[in-house]
């Protein structure tokens, strides 16, 4: 009976070891695995000019109470399998968004840009994350004693940055360099088909921000290396800022091959409606400035959700916009495709809903 009492004893043992390596393995027990510290670490700011500028913030590491104001990052911490660490969101990702599913169980603390200060203080968080904040706001919650990271999430460019710094400050670099290198895998490709093209091969492409009709998007907006990466080029690129407002006359003037239109939720997304996107896009090519255009007259007018653009899910979304200007470079590819697997291996979750229109 004592031998089979240690025996009991050992296999007891070596499960509980087991169980304590398996789940040391998933990202969130990888995030609690040291200790809380004070790091350094570099956040990006973009100025409307375009350029990135650099600073240094101290922010606890890993964090245990997060306020997030963006849809973006909230999504990226998703991804790393920290949301669990976030206790407030803005309004928008709460009653718009909707999306990842936990923000819904959250609180809201207001505006991304303009939040209820004394709401953030009274949740006691050891970091915000902020995309928008009004800077004087964020100055008011650091002499509060709270830190502030800013994490974009729509800035193309930065976005493999930004997912590697929250892996190194959530403690989980393992899963933020997969996470980031599976993007950019996927830029690549994109990027090695179009490479070759010469200038004449390129299609001209005005693509409409979601912030109302002719409202474009410049350098150090995210749909400018999108644009570019696909071999296409922006007419709005040497404007000299990220979004500017231009005249129906001018888009008319430089006579674009394709137009992108940027769509938010609910037309476009999780609960996309067919019927809304065609609507959209049909006031977009009886618009009198829009008429006459290569695009509208060879029916080269899209839309795509925001949330796979200028996004973390740009992975998916540049296919779908690389096969609207160069259909014979990509015919092998299926953005979907794509998708499902981004969706299924980093979120957990099964594609549904309307991202692009049309949707052939």
């Amino acid at each position: 009976m004592r031998l089979w009492g240690r025996f009991v004893g050992i296999v007891f043992l070596l499960a509980a070891l087991l169980a304590g390596a398996l789940l040391s393995s998933t990202p969130l027990a990888e995030c609690w695995a040291a200790p809380q510290k004070r790091l350094t670490v570099t956040e990006y700011f973009v100025t409307p000019a375009g350029k990135i500028e650099r600073h240094s913030v101290r922010v606890p590491s890993p964090p245990q109470r997060v306020v997030v104001l963006g849809g973006y990052p909230a999504e990226m911490l998703k991804a790393l399998g920290v949301e669990k660490t976030v206790v407030a969101v803005d309004d928008w990702t709460k009653n718009n968004e909707q999306w990842p599913v936990y923000v819904n169980r959250l609180p809201s603390v207001g505006r991304s840009n303009t939040p209820d200060i004394e709401k953030i203080l009274a949740l006691k968080p050891d970091l915000v994350i902020e995309g928008f904040l009004d800077p004087r706001l964020r100055t008011q919650l650091e002499r509060a004693g709270i830190p502030c990271l800013k994490i974009y999430g729509y800035k193309t460019a930065l976005i493999p940055t930004e997912i590697r710094t929250l892996g190194l400050v959530f403690n989980c670099r393992s899963r933020a360099n997969a996470y980031a290198g599976y993007i950019e895998k996927h830029w690549r490709t994109v990027q090695e088909r179009t490479k070759k093209l010469a200038s004449r091969q390129k299609p001209r492409v005005y693509w409409e921000s979601g912030l109302g009709d002719w409202s474009t998007h410049g350098p150090g907006s995210g749909a400018q290396p999108l644009i570019d990466w696909a071999g296409g080029i922006n007419i709005a690129a040497d404007w000299g800022i990220a979004y500017p407002k231009v005249s129906p006359e001018w888009v008319a003037a430089k006579n674009p091959d394709v137009i992108i239109k940027y769509v938010s939720a609910p037309e476009c997304g999780w609960e996309g409606d067919v019927k809304k996107l065609a609507a959209i896009r049909q006031q977009i090519m009886q618009r009198p400035a829009l008429r006459n255009t290569n695009a509208v007259r060879h029916g080269r007018v899209y839309l795509i959700s925001a949330k796979i653009s200028c996004a973390p899910r740009g992975a998916a979304g540049e296919y779908y916009i690389a096969k609207w200007l160069h259909p014979e470079l990509f015919r092998d590819i299926n953005p979907e495709a794509v998708h499902r697997e981004m969706l299924k291996k980093f979120y957990g979750e099964e594609l549904r809903g309307v991202w692009v229109y049309p949707q052939r």
